[in-house]
């Protein structure tokens, strides 16, 4: 139980990786560089389509997505272990 209980933190880590992730693409436009890619030449020389940035958007809710599936299932999981070994896992100790 505590490895499933790991699992689950290093996926709150990586839900809050995913969702810091635009914040460092607009820090990265704002310093001259290329946004991760999305700029190749720099904000001022920023020729992409329109649908570039909704694209990346897309991305991330679907990582997100899959990281609240995974934790969600992860609880679960680790619910029906405490109730198997007897404990209730509404009662905090």
């Amino acid at each position: 139980m505590i490895v499933l209980r790991a699992v689950i933190v290093g996926l709150i880590a990586a839900v809050i990786g995913v969702a810091l992730i635009p914040l460092m693409v607009l820090l990265d436009l704002r310093r001259g560089g290329s946004g991760w890619g999305l700029c190749s030449g720099g904000l001022g020389e920023c020729r992409n389509s329109y649908f570039a940035g909704f694209e990346l958007v897309g991305w991330l809710f679907l990582a997100m997505f899959i990281l609240l599936g995974m934790i969600a299932l992860c609880v679960r999981i680790l619910r029906h272990l405490e109730s198997q070994a007897g404990r209730d896992p509404s009662v905090i100790v």
